[in-house]
């Protein structure tokens, strides 16, 4: 048996996300975790604890956490399994790509490596999973995936800048409401837009987006990845 598989569903759970975090540069701090999981700080830092003593995680002195080799392996082999999941669901079970994520959050934890294996036959090895983000292991380096190509946050394009969407944040892709909203919008990977305007006062982000109007915040605008 594999060490990942060792692992329990509250661990892996906390290094994709600390592997997600990371990969789009963002800091990670126990508070953010404990904002993210929505329990309280004490149980992010006992669990920090587990993972440092485990050999997963290290810290800084400003408490900035970051993996280590291992725990970037660990992260990328749920990462692998929950992405090939949600490829599955969308391209073989026909379920729609905004309804996927919190399924494989479900699945990930159980799938062998023969039914991962099966599912890359069957799908011809996918690179990417319904929201664009890399399925570790089928793309050159996932570490640098969004470096790689050049792609950059929405909310940094200025007025009249036109791009095509890359991926959908694996930070926010639990937020429902978000990703329905982005689904209604037609506001997926593939999406060719157009920055038409922001609204300071509203901290929202006006766009021509597949030929129709959207208004997305500021905020929400920071999670969609494009390239220009």
């Amino acid at each position: 048996m594999k060490t990942e598989d060792l692992l329990s569903a509250t661990v892996e759970e906390y290094l994709e996300t600390i592997y997600n975090m990371s990969m789009e540069d963002e800091v990670v701090i126990g508070a953010r975790l404990a904002e993210k999981f929505r329990v309280a700080p004490p149980s992010v830092t006992e669990m920090l604890k587990r993972l440092m003593r485990d050999g997963y995680i290290e810290m800084n002195m400003k408490r900035h956490v970051m993996l280590t080799e291992a725990g970037k392996q660990a992260a990328e082999a749920v990462l692998r399994r929950h992405r090939l999941t949600e490829r599955f669901l969308v391209d073989m079970l026909g379920m729609q790509w905004h309804q996927v994520h919190e399924e494989a959050c479900r699945l990930e934890h159980f799938i062998s490596g023969a039914v991962e294996a099966r599912v890359i036959s069957s799908l011809n090895n996918p690179t990417t999973c319904p929201h664009g983000n890399p399925i570790p292991g089928s793309v050159p380096d996932a570490r640098n995936y969004l470096k790689d190509n050049h792609a950059v946050r929405l909310s940094t394009l200025p007025a009249d800048a036109t791009a095509t969407i890359f991926c959908i944040s694996e930070v926010v892709e639990d937020e429902e409401a978000l990703i329905l909203y982005l689904h209604e919008k037609g506001l997926m990977p593939g999406t060719q837009l157009t920055v038409k305007d922001e609204n300071v006062e509203e901290q929202s982000v006006n766009l021509l987006a597949a030929g129709r109007d959207v208004s997305v915040s500021k905020a929400s605008a920071s999670k969609i990845w494009v390239t220009l």
